[in-house]
């Protein structure tokens, strides 16, 4: 139980550590020392890093943002390139990616430090004059890491050229990138995504349609289109035929549907007074509603098209003995049994069969030799015919 106790406060206490680990880059004297990149830092030991460098003839430069991880390094993107690209061409430079409150190294009870606010424009808040012994702190506001880049690389020079002898710093105050945070926005990403409302129309004893959206216009220009009423139209149907009238403020629907033999199907759609098709019939069991992701229709020349989304129709008849017309019954997916992927997997499951069954066909013809050569005796001579 003891040991269980220290191990979970030792996790507790290595998690609590990297929350507050930021990144730090070292760079300017030339007698810069090479850390390794996967050894943690606490704020003594970055101090003692500090304090090894900076003597009193140095004039320390530290470049502070608000938020910084390792992660920024590799996820901030320009196109192709890095947002550190000046940062990138340092030669001799140290990265130490994980160091506790490196800050603190420079709060000291005497001494020179300055503390400075870098704007967007590169104007500095304070004018800074460097001197050995020296310490400045510049603060880097937002998250434009290119722009900073830019800054850091455009003040450091400057400075440079007024003192040679300078040790510049750049780290962050807070990491920016935390997994808890990551994890709970995924979760409320899926809630969200959970809560999409789901539009029902239905008209008892003869229909049942549930949907999310419903588009319509020009291809690759849909616009959604909202859905209000129901009525079935009685002069167009039959003990074997059921059309659906759906209104909206200004919208149309018709949808046509045909009983035969223990099936229903859809035998056209309708929707402004246009005709549209669907690539694939929609034939299923008298018993099932189609249900399907994306249920998408065309006008014959294929410029204007109609969408369901998530989608899930079925039509009741007089001779179905159903006790719950407010109910769907077996849903029958449109993706079908037999997807692109599934027929590449078989294609290549014969291809290796067929090799196979090659292989050992030949590997069963190899025959073992049935006479020897004596070499003590006469040549073995082996005729045509043979």
């Amino acid at each position: 139980m003891k040991s269980a106790l220290i191990l979970l406060g030792l996790a507790m206490l290595v998690s609590s550590i990297r929350a507050s680990a930021v990144p730090v880059f070292v760079w300017g004297k030339p007698s810069v020392t090479y850390v390794p990149a996967l050894t943690q830092y606490s704020a003594s030991e970055f101090s003692a890093l500090v304090e090894s460098q900076a003597d009193d003839k140095t004039f320390t430069l530290v470049f502070a943002e608000e938020r910084l991880s390792t992660e920024d390094f590799s996820q901030c993107k320009l196109k192709t390139q890095t947002c550190f690209r000046n940062l990138a061409k340092v030669e001799r430079k140290s990265y130490l990616p994980n160091v506790e409150e490196p800050l603190t190294a420079f709060e000291r009870e005497s001494g020179d430090i300055q503390s400075v606010q870098l704007s967007a424009d590169g104007s500095l808040s304070e004018r800074i004059v460097p001197k050995g012994g020296a310490v400045v702190i510049v603060n880097l506001s937002g998250d434009d890491f290119a722009s900073h880049d830019a800054l850091i690389d455009s003040l450091y020079n400057r400075l440079h050229a007024e003192f040679p002898n300078i040790l510049a710093i750049y780290t962050g105050k807070t990491p920016s990138f935390r997994y808890s945070t990551l994890i709970r926005h995924t979760r409320q990403a899926k809630q969200d995504d959970e809560q999409v409302p789901v539009k029902i129309l239905k008209i008892d004893n003869n229909f049942l349609m549930a949907y999310e959206s419903f588009k319509a216009g020009a291809v690759d220009a849909l616009v959604e289109v909202s859905l209000e009423t129901v009525t079935k139209n009685d002069a167009n149907s039959s003990e074997s035929t059921l059309q659906i009238d759906i209104k909206g403020p200004s919208a149309s629907l018709t949808i046509m549907f045909e009983a035969t033999s223990g099936s229903w199907e859809i035998t056209g759609v309708t929707y402004d007074n246009t005709p549209y098709y669907l690539r694939h019939r929609v034939h299923l069991n008298q018993h099932f509603s189609y249900r399907c992701y994306s249920l998408r229709y065309y006008t014959l020349d294929m410029k204007k098209e109609i969408v369901l989304e998530q989608v899930q129709i079925q039509p009741f008849w007089a001779s179905e003995d159903v006790t719950e017309f407010n109910r769907f019954g077996d849903s029958w997916d449109c993706i079908g049994f037999t997807t692109p992927g599934i027929l590449t997997g078989l294609f290549l499951v014969f291809i290796f069969i067929f090799i196979g069954a090659y292989g050992i066909t030949w590997m069963m013809d190899i025959r073992t030799m049935d006479r020897f050569d004596d070499p003590k005796g006469k040549t073995i001579t082996i005729n045509v015919a043979e």
